[in-house]
């Protein structure tokens, strides 16, 4: 069972080679073990930055085994709830980061990212590391 959700810009910088190694082999085995999911969010936007087919490929073939989430009702109205709560405080965000944010709440996931601002109680992917699946 999935325990992280894993945003784009983890794995654009894994697919770049841009991803300290030791995260990297983390992530490699922590997808064999069933541990990572990721939202059809994510998909859309490592898709959307793509420029070659060698990219759609590799990102295809990296996420082939991944379970994707969909955005349905239940995400739609958190990720409504989300950005309400965060304009409040002065910090709307962002439409895909809400629906990834509420994906992973309501799955009980802890998302992994290095844009730490945009999702309060994330994990960097140097802590993910060491965190217990």
């Amino acid at each position: 069972m999935a325990a992280f959700l894993i945003d784009t810009c983890v794995l654009i910088d894994h697919l770049t080679g841009r991803l300290a190694q030791p995260v990297s082999e983390w992530l490699e085995q922590a997808a064999c073990s069933g541990a990572l999911a990721t939202s059809v969010v994510v998909y859309h936007e490592l898709l959307t930055g793509t420029k070659s087919q060698k990219a759609q490929v590799a990102i295809k073939t990296l996420l082939g085994t991944w379970a994707l989430f969909p955005v349905d009702r239940a995400v739609a109205e958190k990720a409504a709830a989300l950005r309400r709560e965060r304009a409040a405080r002065g910090k709307p965000g962002g439409m895909a980061d809400s629906l990834i944010a509420a994906t992973a709440e309501l799955h009980s996931f802890k998302v992994v990212t290095a844009n730490l601002k945009d999702f309060p109680g994330a994990l960097a992917p140097e802590e993910a590391v060491t965190t217990q699946i």
